[in-house]
């Protein structure tokens, strides 16, 4: 699998982590890490999952609560109408003595609502060394940066996901930082670029006198 995670590539990722370091992002969305973490990850756990309430996942998904993501509690209300089936899929996505690719294909196949930006977001708060977020973030900067990995014609989305997953491991380990900041990365790396695409766009309308 050709990444396109080439020396410069990395030099590039670690100037804007340095900047990404001193950012409001940061503040905003790794400093409360271990807080989200404490409190999120007990939810998550096998022993608690058949318990697991409408309205304690439904606090997950908000980003007042995970400090990362907005948008998940739009499917809230929705994930929440059959609450056997969502037990059961987070049963599923968290089965780690299964395949990555046959769990997330199947909680995301038995939930109605969960995409693959809240299973791998879930993946993440309950393993956040092994697991990466893929949403449509995460995937434009990859894209543009040139390290999204190819996929077979007709692969699920499982399987395309465990491949994401290994591209994010490796920029982890080659940036020496950990999954949680390396989604808040790609967030910073939009801001940045719809900046700078700002700056640009009233350039042009100065040069042309508008």
């Amino acid at each position: 699998m050709t990444t396109g995670l080439t020396p410069e590539l990395i030099g590039q990722l670690r100037a804007n982590t340095v900047e990404f370091e001193k950012s409001v992002i940061y503040q905003q969305i790794v400093d409360p890490r271990d807080q989200v973490l404490a409190r999120f990850q007990p939810l998550f756990l096998m022993d608690h999952i058949p318990a697991i309430g409408a309205e304690e996942f439904k606090s997950f998904l908000l980003c007042e609560n995970n400090c990362h993501w907005s948008g998940l509690h739009r499917q809230g209300t929705r994930m929440c109408l059959d609450m056997m089936k969502l037990r059961r899929g987070l049963s599923t996505l968290l089965a780690e003595h299964r395949p990555l690719a046959e769990r997330l294909d199947g909680a995301v196949n038995d939930v109605s609502g969960m995409g693959k930006n809240i299973a791998t977001a879930i993946l993440l708060i309950a393993h956040p060394d092994k697991y990466g977020v893929w949403n449509s973030r995460s995937e434009a900067q990859m894209r543009q940066l040139g390290v999204w990995p190819a996929f077979e014609r007709g692969e699920s989305i499982g399987a395309r996901y465990a491949k994401v997953n290994q591209v994010l491991l490796q920029i982890r380990d080659a940036l020496e930082t950990d999954l949680w900041a390396l989604d808040a990365l790609w967030w910073f790396l939009d801001q940045t670029s719809e900046v700078a695409s700002d700056e640009g766009t009233s350039e042009i309308l100065e040069l042309a006198g508008q």
